[in-house]
């Protein structure tokens, strides 16, 4: 069966996620958040290394440079910079538009930027991860059947449900907080795994989608602590970069790294690898 090692990462994936969800319901230890990570790693390993089986491992995974390592570094760089505009960006029209004014003049760096700067550093290696599985494996698997566009998408509503234990409470029984945030989150993260699947593509690595995933998980979200009034609600409908503000930007850089050339950049190499 040609994607049966698809069906293994996938359910490794989604099965040691719930399996851990469990165990955190049961001792109480709040274990999911890093440990789900990892799992979407160990999938990669597993369905990679003994049921795929490519020659070449790390390439087939873009786990390396395709090109040479100066340039991979450059679109790390760039990565991490489209990630901290976008996120400013989004909040300034958060502001601009009175859906989540700006506390300018109580301004605290420290409050959120600081300690997102440590964290940053802490889950780097957890969104390699992430990112060896859905932009590194998962990627390259399904661009062969599905081809770019479609692999991108589908890839993004499965990573936004595989995310679903993080929202439910013991008993499969989900707050109206927890279900009015997770369709937009779903949507957020389709738009943020095709941004970061085009980062792949263009760079011919994982590693600038790392940097970004780490980049938006921390400092992104840390720019809220440190410009929204501290005890304001926050509407994921409409907040910062997951709100439907933010898909507008995360769509516009889609579309801007699509006409800067990554799907032409690797239609190229196909039609001369044929």
């Amino acid at each position: 069966m040609r994607y049966r090692d698809v069906g293994v990462f996938l359910g490794i994936a989604f099965g040691l996620t719930w399996l851990l969800w469990v165990v955190e319901q049961v001792t109480g230890v709040q274990i999911l958040f890093f440990a789900a990570m990892m799992s979407v790693a160990v999938a990669t390993f597993v369905a990679a290394r003994w049921v795929w089986r490519p020659s070449d491992l790390p390439r087939a995974t873009s786990l390396v440079p395709v090109r040479p390592l100066p340039r991979t570094l450059r679109w790390c760089a760039l990565a991490a910079g489209l990630f901290l505009v976008m996120g400013a960006l989004a909040l300034a029209l958060n502001h601009v538009t009175g859906v989540y004014p700006a506390d300018l003049g109580h301004l605290d760096w420290t409050r959120g930027l600081g300690p997102a700067l440590v964290q940053f550093v802490l889950i780097l290696p957890l969104a390699f991860c992430e990112e060896w599985g859905w932009r590194g494996y998962l990627l390259n698997r399904l661009r062969e059947g599905l081809g770019t566009w479609p692999a991108l998408i589908v890839i993004g509503v499965i990573g936004g449900l595989w995310h679903l234990p993080f929202y439910v409470r013991p008993w499969f029984a989900m707050s109206p907080d927890a279900r009015a945030s997770f369709v937009p989150f779903v949507i957020f993260v389709v738009l943020f795994g095709v941004v970061l699947g085009l980062l792949r593509l263009a760079s011919g690595s994982i590693w600038p989608a790392v940097v970004a995933h780490a980049v938006n998980n921390t400092i992104v979200f840390g720019y809220l602590d440190v410009l929204v009034s501290p005890g304001v609600e926050i509407n994921p409908w409409v907040a910062a970069l997951s709100g439907w503000q933010g898909w507008l930007i995360l769509i516009a850089a889609a579309a801007v790294l699509t006409m800067a050339g990554p799907l032409r950049i690797h239609r190229r190499m196909a039609i001369n690898k044929g």
